[in-house]
């Protein structure tokens, strides 16, 4: 845990050179020191803490300690983590929230936020780390699991996440297919809802009129 940021304290970056170090510190010495200051006990305690750290900083082994101590573990950790992210894991999350949403009854299920949780899937780190390390059975089967898991979704969305699904396509023309066949499904059952009322009111006429002519026959 950083307790002091001693590049902060000399007004510099931790790529600083020896002689940044000793040109900063000479300059903020100066201005900070208690001589000059009619002993000011801000500055005095800004002093000491100037002098601290360049003879911290100036010396490489304490220095490379102190960096390490501060922001080696730090990166470390960030890189362990972003290193844990898979194809594997990616695909594992997916199925688990495909089942999930399996079990929700698509008329009372919140579409925004399956839209949003297929979002936060297909993130742009998400599809990145699937295209550097690509797997055509591993991409195949996250087209399929996603598409399951947005069946339900209106038009626009569906088709945002299409073209998303297209980045993991690849070369491979059935998994195209596959994103077209499912996107044009929506649409053909978008309209279907929009005039299916219609529709039956004319099959409803259609009927009355079929059976009037056959009871007069």
């Amino acid at each position: 845990m950083v307790t002091k940021d001693y590049y902060k304290i000399l007004e510099l970056t931790p790529s600083a050179t020896n002689a940044d170090i000793k040109k900063s510190f000479r300059r903020l010495a100066l201005k900070y020191h208690p001589d000059h200051n009619f002993g000011n006990q801000l500055y005095e305690a800004k002093f000491k803490e100037i002098k601290e750290a360049y003879e911290v900083l100036s010396d490489l082994k304490q220095r490379q300690d102190y960096n390490y101590k501060n922001y080696g573990r730090a990166q470390a950790e960030k890189k362990k983590t972003t290193s844990q992210v898979t194809p594997y894991t990616i695909l594992n999350q997916i199925i688990t929230y495909r089942k999930k949403v399996s079990i929700l009854d698509p008329d009372r299920m919140n579409k925004f936020a399956l839209f949003q949780q297929v979002q936060q899937l297909l993130s742009k780190s998400n599809i990145a780390i699937l295209q550097q390390n690509y797997d055509t059975r591993v991409n195949k089967r996250i087209i399929e699991e996603i598409i399951l898991c947005s069946r339900f979704l209106p038009p626009p969305q569906v088709e945002r996440i299409c073209f998303q699904l297209t980045a993991l396509a690849g070369t491979d023309n059935t998994m195209y297919q596959k994103i077209y066949n499912f996107s044009r499904e929506v649409r053909l059952r978008e309209q279907w809802n929009k005039y299916k009322v219609f529709a039956a009111v004319i099959i409803g006429i259609l009927l009355c009129f079929l059976i009037y002519v056959l009871s007069t026959i």
